[in-house]
């Protein structure tokens, strides 16, 4: 199983070349606007569950811990906005 990151373009479904083992690196491929994470498992495509949905929103959205050889590393994202 592995995701990659997905979207469509004049009505085609269109996507990354790579086979990512987590949600957050096929997350971080994603070039395009409305792109989106998909799932193959058992080579047919698929969405994804609502723990990977929960998961992809994380990576989007907010804080992301992933693990990369062994080591961990927590990205947070942190938005501030001054109004004048």
């Amino acid at each position: 199983m592995y995701y990659f990151a997905a979207w469509t373009e004049s009505g085609c479904l269109l996507g990354c070349d790579h086979e990512h083992h987590t949600i957050a690196s096929a997350s971080a491929c994603m070039s395009k606007p409305g792109s989106y994470v998909v799932a193959i498992e058992n080579g047919r495509l698929r969405a994804l569950n609502d723990a990977e949905e929960a998961e992809f929103q994380r990576a989007v959205h907010g804080g992301v811990t992933e693990g990369v050889k062994g080591i961990s590393v927590t990205v947070s994202v942190n938005w501030s906005v001054k109004w004048s």
